[in-house]
C-alpha cells in the first residue's frame, strides 16, 4: 500500500477508474496488500470486492477510515478476497472491521467479522452486497463513538509505594 487514502478519496479514485490497470503498481495503489492470485487477476478482483466500499454512505467511515485488500489462500478451499477497513488515525481497538467475500468458510456470500465479536464468529452475514452496505452504514453511530473514546487520553495510575 502506498498510500492510506480514506474511504471518500477511494471511491472517487475507484469511479474515475483510476484502478483499472491491471499493472501490479496500479493494484497495489489501490489498496492490494497481499494475495496469491495472479497479479493481473488484482483488477478483476477488486471489481468485485470494492462494490461493497463503494456502497458506504456513512460519513464516520468515508473520512475516518482507509481500505486495504486481500486474496487469501485457505488450506482447503478456493481462494477468496476481503476488505479491511482500519482508522485513519489513532488506535483501531474496537474499530476495526474485515468484510469476506466468498470465503468457502462461510454459509453466505458476505460476511462482517469485527473486534466486538473477536474475529472468531460472523458478526454479520449475507447473500447480497447491498444487505452488507446497509448494515455497515447502520454502523455509524457505534463507529463515531468508538472514535471518541479512542481519543481521550487516559491517565496513567499512580503506583503504590512499596514497603
Amino acid at each position: 500500500m502506498s498510500e492510506m487514502l480514506s474511504v471518500r478519496q477511494w471511491q472517487d479514485l475507484f469511479r474515475n477508474g483510476a484502478f483499472q490497470d491491471r499493472s501490479r503498481e496500479t493494484q497495489i495503489r489501490a489498496g492490494w496488500y497481499d494475495w496469491f492470485c495472479s497479479d493481473t487477476a488484482l483488477a478483476g478482483r477488486l471489481q468485485r470486492i470494492g462494490r461493497v466500499v463503494m456502497g458506504i454512505t456513512e460519513p464516520a467511515i468515508l473520512d475516518n477510515y482507509y481500505v486495504w485488500f486481500k486474496n487469501n489462500c485457505p488450506l482447503d478451499g478456493p481462494l477468496y478476497d476481503d476488505v479491511r477497513f482500519e482508522p485513519l488515525e489513532g488506535d483501531r481497538f474496537g474499530r476495526y472491521f474485515v468484510v469476506s467475500q466468498d470465503c468457502p468458510y462461510e454459509k453466505q456470500k458476505w460476511t462482517l467479522y469485527t473486534e466486538r465479536s473477536g474475529f472468531e464468529t460472523p458478526e454479520f452475514s449475507c447473500d447480497k452486497v447491498r444487505e452488507m452496505e446497509k448494515y455497515l452504514n447502520s454502523q455509524g453511530k457505534y463507529l463515531a463513538q468508538a472514535m471518541q473514546l479512542s481519543a481521550v487520553v487516559k491517565k496513567p495510575k499512580k503506583e503504590e509505594p512499596t514497603r
